[in-house]
């Protein structure tokens, strides 16, 4: 399937239309930099403390210890975002968003059983042995090319399920 009909479906949001919402200055909740250093065992004290000692440099956590993370172009990752953001009564995990290489990724479930790449184009599944540069959820995103898209304070893995809907849905020709 091709992501060019994602164009026709509605309007491509820009990360900061959909996104994070908070305000400059706004601390995230400790909670959520925890989740994301948890996938580090015990080396997650030591990549916190990375965070607060170059708070706008990027951090490498593992995939496919926590979460598994599916990584999409940025036209199709936005408008999915859109799509799971828009029910309110699911879960959305946490998605990142790098502008500067065009990519957008939505951090799910492990072993979802889904085949990411066989189902769409240029979509690919990061898992165990792959590794995701993250910034500080504190990051100030205005100017920053790698940033939160959408980062819950409590967060949980997207359903892959769910994700899998979006995007059908999004490429249906």
């Amino acid at each position: 399937m091709t992501t060019t009909a994602v164009a026709s479906v509605r309007p491509t949001p820009r990360s900061d239309d959909v996104a994070l919402r908070r305000s400059a200055g706004r601390r995230v909740p400790l909670s959520a930099q925890l989740w994301l250093v948890a996938a580090c065992g015990e080396h997650r004290i030591t990549k916190l403390l990375g965070w607060v000692g170059e708070p706008d440099g990027l951090l490498l956590l593992p995939c496919g210890v926590m979460w598994d993370v599916v990584r999409m172009p940025e036209r199709l990752g936005l408008a999915a975002l859109q799509a799971l953001i828009s029910d309110p009564t699911q879960e959305t995990g946490p998605v990142l968003h790098d502008r500067s290489a065009g990519l957008v990724y939505v951090f799910i479930d492990l072993d979802s059983g889904i085949s990411w790449s066989e189902r769409y184009s240029d979509v690919r599944l990061l898992t165990t042995g792959a590794h995701l540069a993250t910034p500080s959820p504190d990051t100030p995103w205005l100017n920053a090319q790698v940033v939160w898209a959408f980062l819950p304070p409590t967060p949980q893995p997207t359903n892959p399920t769910r994700l899998a809907a979006a995007l059908d849905t999004l490429t249906a020709t």
